[in-house]
């Protein structure tokens, strides 16, 4: 699939994105909040978009790209998403037994055809949330729309950056006025997306209450039980996009400022739900990718992969002993079959029915919790656990204020919290994510990487920051912990395949890489930038040592 911000007819295909579905049911949705938005595009049709109806499906979009639900994505098995894409990378999940054929996934011999989806399907809703901007700068009616566009393109291109690194920017999403922009530095896009995050916040505080219309048309923070907490849940949601900027660029960036608004950072999960029901194309993305159709049948994909025994080592044991959040993400709990990614001999675990990850038996029986939460549940955009995590490093580092070990404490918690909520967003009845928390660090008493006031200088403080993240964001954030991964070194992984046991490295065994760590170090640059973009692509990128600029 082209990269669709080369075509010269962009500009009219973005305006009709999503757009024929949601206009059939837009007197519903603006009156119940209740909106799902087609991802059919149909080129022959000509339908005028305006913000109030471009902006949730953008959104939606957005989130809907974590899972591969979106823009003609119809399962996991096509692994073009980004969490699927960075759980196998980083230790989450690997092929399992009985099953073949698995290419690049376990060799790391990444081509310009692996994962270009990511790349494609992020500029074609990148586009469309800059039309909104567009056409709403400057318009006091709009300016809310604005506001919220101005972060979901900082969201958006972050999650570029942190694959691909140079991309197309400053002169992307221009339509036929730029048909093939120039790339810019990734550190200079960096700034870019901080200073976008300002722009929002001044936006959002010069209009604290929501209007009715972006009320209507937000399916992020639109269900806020007032307009006033909506437009701060903006605020406190670019800030903490804007602190995992800054914390990740570090010195590389020239950031403009690092400073952070007195609204403070997310205090709650960031979900986003456009009505999702249990019916053809209206699922929640996990659930239709990766668990069940809405007829009922099992997603074929979801049963050909299974944890590995590197994350599970954090549940049984083996690192840290964790069998309440097991018994919620895990299907058989720390029982689940596991599996070294690459190994493809008899001894390889075998995935179960829809996946290892699902707590039930079926379509219409199952638990209401872990990753898997319904069909009808939110799709998560941003964790408050990683929130927290990302508060305790800035206050480790001298970034923010705060006490690390209370926001270690918070974010530990709020992991519970988030796999024990159902789908409606409320705490399943008989779980306590405070005492379970609780309950948990004291079963790891002697573990500083579970216990932060056992940790000694800021090394091991981070490496518990870190290990923790990667817990939290098990098979929810797959690419964001495999960021961390390369920036840290965090969970600490051997990278010794002959050494290392099965449970001490995310290392593929059938691994080709060339890299000290035997992993891969980014995506190469798809295949759609050589055909149309050729003159402005960067040459020589070696996918095992041209790393991303953050990494270490």
């Amino acid at each position: 699939m082209a990269l669709l911000y080369h075509l010269l007819f962009k500009i009219e295909i973005m305006k009709k994105i999503y757009i024929l579905f949601f206009a059939a049911v837009v007197g519903v949705s603006l009156s119940s909040c209740k909106k799902y938005l087609d991802v059919n595009v149909n080129p022959n049709q000509a339908t005028s978009g305006t913000p109030e109806l471009v902006l949730p499906q953008a959104i939606t979009a957005v989130a809907n790209l974590t899972w591969g639900q979106t823009i003609g994505l119809t399962n996991a098995n096509t692994s073009s998403s980004f969490n699927f894409y960075g759980s196998q990378a980083v230790g989450y999940l690997a092929n399992g037994g009985g099953v073949s054929g698995w290419g690049a996934i376990i060799s790391y011999d990444y081509a310009s055809t692996d994962q270009q989806a990511l790349w494609n399907n992020s500029y074609d809703v990148a586009t469309d949330i800059q039309y909104v901007i567009d056409n709403t700068e400057g318009k006091a009616n709009y300016a809310q729309f604005n506001a919220a566009a101005k972060v979901m393109k900082a969201y958006t291109f972050q999650r570029l950056v942190d694959q691909y690194g140079d991309l197309p920017y400053s002169q992307a999403l221009k339509g036929a006025a730029s048909v093939t922009p120039a790339y810019d530095k990734a550190t200079d896009i960096y700034k870019a997306l901080a200073d976008l995050c300002d722009a929002a916040i001044v936006t959002f505080k010069a209009n604290p209450t929501a209007a009715s219309l972006f009320k209507s048309s937000d399916p992020l923070f639109g269900s806020s039980s007032t307009t006033a907490i909506e437009i701060t849940r903006w605020i406190k949601f670019a800030n903490t996009l804007k602190l995992r900027l800054i914390l990740r660029g570090g010195s590389k960036v020239a950031f403009t400022n690092k400073t952070f608004d007195a609204a403070g950072f997310l205090d709650e999960d960031a979900t986003v739900n456009p009505g999702y029901v249990k019916s053809s194309g209206k699922q929640n993305p996990a659930w239709n990718a990766f668990a069940y159709s809405f007829a009922g049948a099992a997603v074929g994909a979801g049963a050909q992969y299974v944890p590995t025994p590197f994350i599970m080592g954090f549940y049984n044991g083996t690192k840290l002993t964790d069998p309440a959040r097991a018994n919620v993400v895990y299907k058989s709990g720390i029982t689940t079959a596991t599996n070294q990614l690459g190994n493809q001999l008899a001894t390889a675990g075998r995935g179960l029915v829809p996946n290892s990850w699902f707590r039930g038996t079926s379509s219409t029986s199952y638990e209401s919790i872990g990753i898997f939460k319904g069909p009808d549940a939110a799709a998560p955009l941003f964790l408050l656990a990683d929130s927290y995590f990302l508060q305790a490093e800035g206050a480790l580092t001298g970034v923010t204020t705060g006490t690390p070990l209370t926001l270690f404490n918070s974010g530990i918690q709020a992991s519970f919290r988030y796999l024990y909520k159902n789908s409606t967003g409320a705490v399943t009845a008989g779980k306590d994510p405070v005492a379970d928390a609780t309950a948990y660090q004291a079963a790891n008493a002697t573990k500083y990487i579970a216990n932060y006031g056992l940790a000694v200088g800021q090394a091991q403080q981070l490496e518990a920051i870190i290990t923790q993240k990667y817990i939290a964001l098990n098979f929810l954030f797959g690419d964001e912990a495999w960021n961390e991964y390369r920036r840290t070194g965090y969970p600490a992984s051997n990278s010794d395949i002959n050494a290392a046991t099965p449970a001490q490295t995310i290392v593929s065994i059938a691994g080709v890489s060339t890299a000290a760590d035997k992993l891969p170090a980014r995506l190469l640059y798809p295949s759609t930038e050589f055909t149309y973009n050729a003159a402005n692509v960067p040459t020589g990128i070696n996918k095992y040592t041209s790393k991303i600029f953050w990494a270490r």
